[in-house]
């Protein structure tokens, strides 16, 4: 390939990376092994109060989404729970780095990582049954509480019902 065309190849990667392209979040789950959610009815909130810095009224909004999910999956929210739930938002700075070719280009792509995370720990025994998490870009400047939703159902999607 013409070095001409390698230029342009990487402009135009670079023009795609500036304008917001972006993968898809990242969700991982995992369940502990010989576990059955049919045993687990009922459910509570380790914490209602949101961790440091994080918008009080948003992160109550989100536990109510939970809520409505878990409810619709034939969990019931009370005390003595089986399970307790425990809901952890974060972000973080993230840089990539890219090396394109032998002429020494080299990019540095630094953006805002968000996280959502739902975990699920057995009552009586105190041990982890469940794990979710769903990764995105953000822009802490502007959060956007419809990406942070769908995030969430997608995260909910993958919670075993009961």
């Amino acid at each position: 390939m013409h070095p001409r065309h390698l230029i342009m190849l990487g402009l135009a990667g670079a023009i795609a990376l500036s304008t917001g392209v972006s993968a898809k979040p990242q969700l991982k789950t995992d369940v502990a092994q010989g576990v059955n959610f049919a045993n687990y009815d009922s459910y509570t909130w380790l914490r209602t109060n949101p961790p440091g810095g994080f918008n009080s009224v948003a992160y109550q909004r989100l536990q109510a989404h939970i809520d409505t999910q878990l409810a619709a999956k034939g969990y019931k929210k009370n005390a003595p729970a089986a399970i307790t739930m425990v809901l952890t938002v974060g972000r973080r700075q993230k840089v990539d780095l890219d090396t394109w070719n032998r002429y020494g280009y080299h990019d540095a792509h630094s953006y805002t990582e968000g996280q959502v995370s739902l975990d699920a720990f057995d009552t009586k025994t105190k041990q982890a049954l469940w794990h979710g998490q769903v990764t995105d870009a953000i822009n802490p400047a502007k959060p956007d509480p419809a990406k942070a939703e769908a995030a969430l159902m997608t995260l909910l999607e993958e919670f075993p019902a009961h």
